[in-house]
């Protein structure tokens, strides 16, 4: 009897390690299946390095004088390649009342733009008076085309984006105007902006 009980001593611990190599296994299984999906990358992430750091422009609008330190800076760095503009105006001006509703409506756009910060930068303006007002800006994008980011957001189709060129004197002119919320080119007097970046 004592040599059958110091066989079965002896061939528990070699049993016992199996078991926890199998009890292991299950647990490291079970947290593969329980870890969260990578997230997708963007299509942005997939273009060629820009020349143009947008974040260094952000920083630069946000700490320098718009004129004629952070516009020069613009022209100065921007990414032709990596980098387009778009003229932003609201599809129905004629619906808007209140200044401050309309500004408002503009802030909520912005919230629903979060997954784009890291692309684009935008100025939206709010024109007019109280019932007699409009939506009207520029944007900076990533790439050529308006992203998924954009495209994505919940009243995206409530405005026309239309592709603009920075080289034309006219359009340029609006651009600078529409950062520095003041000048000739605005459609109306200025009420009030938003900056988003």
């Amino acid at each position: 009897k004592a040599d059958k009980a110091e066989k079965k001593a002896e061939k528990k611990p070699v049993e016992q390690p199996k078991k926890a190599e199998k009890k292991a296994k299950e647990v490291e299984e079970e947290e593969e299946e329980a870890a969260p999906a990578p997230k997708p990358k963007s299509k942005l992430d997939l273009l060629p390095p820009p020349k143009m750091v947008l974040d260094q422009w952000k920083r630069c609008y946000s700490n320098e004088p718009t004129r004629p330190n952070a516009l020069n800076w613009l022209w100065e760095n921007f990414d032709n390649e990596g980098y387009s503009f778009w003229k932003v105006e609201y599809k129905y001006n004629d619906e808007l009342t209140k200044l401050f509703m309309t500004s408002n409506l503009v802030g909520g756009f912005f919230n629903r733009l979060e997954r784009a910060r890291k692309y684009a930068f935008g100025s939206l303006l709010i024109l007019g008076k109280d019932d007699d007002n409009m939506i009207w800006g520029y944007f900076i994008v990533r790439g050529k085309e308006i992203p998924e980011e954009v495209t994505d957001a919940a009243d995206f189709e409530s405005y026309a984006w239309t592709a603009a060129d920075h080289n034309d004197p006219k359009t340029r002119a609006e651009i600078e105007d529409c950062f520095a919320w003041e000048g000739p080119t605005l459609p109306r007097e200025c009420y009030d902006g938003k900056v988003f970046k």
